[in-house]
Order: structure tokens, then C-alpha cells, then sequence
């Protein structure tokens, strides 16, 4: 009796029934490649990611992480941003 209860505890420890902590596959920003799309952004009109990103830079200090493209009248860049200080926020800025 004792060796099914050291095996159920085993099993239970190890973690084995548990839930990824991330199911979503897709991520939800795309990762650091600003010249991912560069001539499609520019046929659409749009600001070019490396300028956003400078300006940013300039303006705030910190790091660049990622961003994605929400589709909208204007359309909008969300930069997901790390601050100098470790705190990570995300920047809404117009793509036009």
C-alpha cells in the first residue's frame, strides 16, 4: 500500500497533470525583427518601425522588445517597451 502512495506522490510532484502556464501557441507580440514587412508597411502608408523605435529610444531610454499591428482608422503600433528602471510597458503610437 505504501509503494502506490510513493508512486501517486511521485506523480503528483513531478507535475505531470499540469496545465502549461502558456496554451496560446501565437504570440502576442512579434519578436525584435523591425524589417519584418518594411515595402508592405510602406505600401500601406505606414511609419516605419526602426523610426518609431528611435524616437522612442531618444525620448524614454530602455529597450525595445517587441510590438504588433492593430489594424484600425488609424492604424496603430503597440511597442512593448522596457524601461530603464526593469518595468515593461507598452506604447500606443500611430502608424501614420
Amino acid at each position: 500500500m505504501w509503494a502506490k502512495s510513493l508512486l501517486l506522490s511521485a506523480i503528483v510532484a513531478s507535475g505531470v497533470f499540469t496545465a502549461p502556464v502558456n496554451a496560446d501557441p501565437r504570440p502576442q507580440f512579434l519578436q525584435p525583427s523591425p524589417l519584418i514587412a518594411i515595402q508592405d508597411r510602406r505600401d500601406r502608408g505606414l511609419r516605419q518601425l526602426p523610426e518609431i523605435i528611435s524616437d522612442l529610444q531618444s525620448r524614454y531610454g530602455g529597450q525595445y522588445l517587441g510590438y504588433r499591428l492593430e489594424d484600425g482608422s488609424p492604424p496603430i503600433y503597440v511597442i512593448r517597451w522596457r524601461m530603464p528602471d526593469g518595468e515593461v510597458r507598452d506604447f500606443r503610437v500611430s502608424a501614420r
